[in-house]
């Protein structure tokens, strides 16, 4: 970064850096560089944050007041912001007055998020969160996640196509020791939004738990139970039945579920336990027929292994 003047010992708020930096240079900065930024301009971490918000609004409503770009930045999508300005008159509004719409705008969303999400967003979300992804709070807001093994990736890839409207630092590959075992996952993180709130809290409990209830199958679809089995199903060729591996769930739970497939598909599975301590999901060879019947309009051509067909 260069400055405009030859010296500036603390630059203290936006107008003075509006006057000495192209602002374009703020663009798209990640959160935890505000403060490194800041302390090496002379700037608190609070102003560098505000001025990446005014660049991001800007760079949608360049003609718009700056004053309205801190309430309009708590929209943390450019999703968000193009639907808040085709519905309301952002340039015609006060600045109180637009607090008050994003603020109703983001209850609305955190209660109603299907309302925002497309079906196929808010399937995936309920599939995946049924098997392999999780959602961690986050202060006031949420953390999705996903990940899978590397023979996997492309189905990651697929989840994170779907899911591009969310900010994220996009698909990479970690690696942890487990048991003096390397570990290599890819995985991508969306940023903390209140939207995955309400998904947060259909699947956990209050004390952080992922739980399975009557409730949360209520939003199961046939899409969302394909996605579900893409991630914890498996298919024997050998005796040509779905095993789905709900280890994490409890007794409790797996009859929960058992129920719903009886009541909502006419579908029995049996529920199986390994090591005496993992339950699973295995359905018998005529129900496997009428599970894969239900879910394969619905699974990527590069993962129908999972219903015991060759990939595409």
């Amino acid at each position: 970064m260069e400055y405009k003047a030859e010296s500036i010992t603390v630059l203290k708020n936006l107008k003075d850096i509006r006057e000495n930096f192209d602002t374009s240079i703020f663009r798209n900065l990640e959160r935890g560089e505000h403060q490194i930024i800041g302390k090496k301009i002379g700037a608190k971490s609070e102003t560098i944050s505000k001025i990446c918000d005014e660049v991001r609004i800007l760079k949608f409503f360049p003609n718009l007041d700056k004053s309205k770009a801190v309430p309009l930045a708590r929209l943390k999508l450019d999703k968000e912001l193009i639907l808040f300005s085709e519905k309301y008159d952002i340039y015609g509004l006060q600045v109180r007055q637009i607090k008050k719409l994003v603020k109703e705008w983001r209850l609305d969303i955190e209660r109603y998020p299907k309302n925002f999400l497309t079906d196929l967003q808010h399937d995936l979300i309920i599939g995946t969160v049924m098997g392999d992804a999780n959602i961690s709070q986050r202060n006031r807001n949420c953390v999705f996640r996903v990940g899978h093994s590397p023979k996997q990736k492309r189905y990651v890839e697929w989840k994170f196509g779907i899911l591009k409207d969310f900010n994220s630092k996009g698909i990479k590959l970690t690696q942890r020791t487990i048991k003096n075992r390397l570990i290599n996952t890819y995985e991508f993180r969306l940023n903390a939004h209140y939207l995955f709130n309400f998904y947060r809290n259909l699947f956990y409990d209050s004390e952080g738990n992922k739980i399975i209830t009557e409730n949360v199958l209520k939003y199961l679809t046939p899409r969302s139970l394909a996605i579900w089995l893409c991630d914890d199903g498996s298919y024997s060729k050998k005796q040509k039945y779905i095993v789905i591996c709900t280890n994490s769930y409890s007794l409790k739970e797996h009859k929960i579920i058992k129920k719903y497939f009886e009541d909502k598909w006419n579908i029995s599975p049996t529920i199986g336990l390994r090591d005496k301590k993992y339950y699973y999901l295995r359905f018998k060879k005529e129900d496997t027929k009428k599970l894969i019947n239900i879910v394969k309009p619905f699974v990527p051509k590069f993962i129908r292994y999972k219903i015991g067909e060759e990939n595409e």
